[in-house]
């Protein structure tokens, strides 16, 4: 799935670890810290990540500088951020519309999608979804051996590590870190 907006609280995260336990591949592309435009958002989203890598989840974080979704109409410096709400399932089905995987758009806005059973067009939003996750276009994330969390991505044909979220500043990584331990997750 790529979500731009991923806050599934901890019910939704439980329901990912079973997921994952029973054998699903569950794969997700996000906005990364750099690419997010809602820094609650992103304090939301990342609190849980440690969780869903350890529970098998794949997770991927889209490039501030992705070509694949840059914006450059008005400029050549303009930064990527996700905003695509799609998924596949199973191979044979789709989900395309507004809502976002968050507690704001289950509760609050109102959201539409729209679900179709297609082989199809499972195959092409799935063509479409890889190119997403490449590590050209985003970050993949895992654990290192003490359980922190590693991105990776390739530059200039050579995979690079992050040992902290690529992009942000020092200051982006604290501020997050306060929000995510406020009660607003509803709101989020």
């Amino acid at each position: 799935m790529e979500n731009a907006y991923f806050v599934p609280t901890q019910a939704g995260a439980d329901k990912l670890k079973e997921l994952t336990a029973r054998g699903v591949k569950v794969r997700v592309l996000t906005n990364s810290r750099s690419s997010n435009d809602v820094i609650a958002v992103h304090a939301g989203y990342s609190k849980y990540r440690v969780e869903r890598l350890e529970a098998g989840v794949e997770l991927h974080e889209v490039r501030a500088d992705s070509a694949r979704v840059q914006q450059t109409l008005f400029s050549t410096d303009s930064k990527a951020g996700l905003h695509t709400k799609a998924a596949v399932f199973d191979g044979a089905a789709i989900f395309v519309g507004s809502f976002n995987l968050d507690p704001r758009s289950a509760n609050l806005n109102p959201e539409i999608g729209l679900y179709v059973e297609s082989p199809e067009l499972a195959r092409r939003l799935t063509a479409f979804l890889n190119e997403g996750v490449s590590l050209k276009n985003s970050y993949g994330l895992e654990l290192d051996d003490n359980g922190s969390i590693l991105w990776k991505s390739e530059e200039n044909g050579e995979i690079v590590t992050f040992t902290s979220d690529p992009g942000s500043t020092l200051g982006q990584r604290f501020t997050t870190g306060i929000i995510a331990t406020l009660p607003v997750e509803g709101q989020l």
